[in-house]
């Protein structure tokens, strides 16, 4: 059995309780375990979902949510923080004002405004609370297609430049770093950073399963678990990246054709270090936002 000698770094999951257990605070916790981190959690309101459907949720009082924060920060050396779906405004404000507090921990941000359909998730009152409390203190957000185009007032984000465009403007309105997820485009994951130092392109061969949920948060939180153990937003990416390709490949799949993420998927660090030949390669590519 492992021993650890030294406290390992502690990352903070913030969202609902997921009941599938493939997305949620279920699926932080697990990603964080797996890349070696240890977890936290605080639950936000309660999903009953399947693999396939969200069938009803339940928000928290802002009350409990509250006291969770204050518990997780009391004897805990928290170093990073992902927040996922907050399902009022109210909550939103209580999560805001916690952060607001702890300047120094690394933040990200998965807006969850809408689903990889498109379909809204949040009221206007939440986006408006989400661009005006949690965005401009976010370390790094991380919206997929849809989500960026709500957040930048765009119609759509349909192609690489447009995710460009979504960037820079992400960056621009918010001040926040921002990862535009691409998922399948163009038969390839590909994710646009938009920085103070450009933009940078993480393309990875797309990996054929059936719809899985969770995936978005699992990468969040792969990226948060990366920071909270110091290392830089770029590589906490190329990480999170071959972490959650690994989780897709590795998925089981029942009869009915749906799958789970596999998070007990094992990535060799020397294959995170090296991109060797056993995986494919996650291609990066800079360039300047002028």
């Amino acid at each position: 059995m492992q021993q650890h000698e030294v406290f390992p770094a502690v990352c903070v999951s913030i969202g609902v309780s997921d009941s599938s257990g493939s997305g949620g605070t279920q699926a932080d916790l697990k990603t964080f375990t797996a890349l070696s981190c240890y977890g936290v959690s605080v639950v936000t309101g309660i999903a009953a979902h399947s693999l396939g459907r969200l069938h009803s949720l339940h928000p928290l009082p802002e009350a409990v949510v509250r006291s969770q924060l204050e518990a997780a920060g009391e004897d805990l050396p928290i170093t990073a923080v992902k927040v996922g779906f907050c399902p009022t405004v109210a909550i939103m404000r209580v999560v805001a004002r916690w952060l607001r507090e702890r300047p120094a921990l690394a933040l990200v941000v998965d807006p969850v405004a809408r689903d990889s359909r498109g379909i809204p998730l949040l009221s206007p009152e939440q986006v408006a609370c989400l661009k005006e409390e949690l965005l401009p203190r976010a370390t790094l957000a991380t919206p997929n297609r849809h989500e960026a185009a709500l957040l930048t007032g765009m119609e759509e984000v349909l192609a690489r430049s447009d995710m460009e465009h979504a960037a820079k403007e992400m960056l621009r309105r918010y001040g926040c770093p921002t990862l535009v997820t691409g998922g399948g485009l163009q038969g390839n994951s590909l994710d646009v950073l938009g920085g103070l130092d450009g933009l940078r392109h993480f393309s990875f061969p797309t990996v054929q399963r059936a719809k899985i949920h969770g995936t978005g948060a699992t990468f969040s939180a792969a990226i948060a678990a990366g920071l909270s153990k110091g290392d830089s937003l770029r590589e906490a990416i190329l990480a999170a990246k071959l972490y959650v390709s690994a989780a897709i490949s590795a998925a089981p799949r029942l009869d009915n054709g749906r799958s789970a993420l596999w998070h007990a998927v094992t990535v060799r660090e020397q294959v995170v270090s090296t991109q060797s030949d056993e995986w494919p390669a996650v291609h990066e590519h800079q360039r300047s936002t002028k």
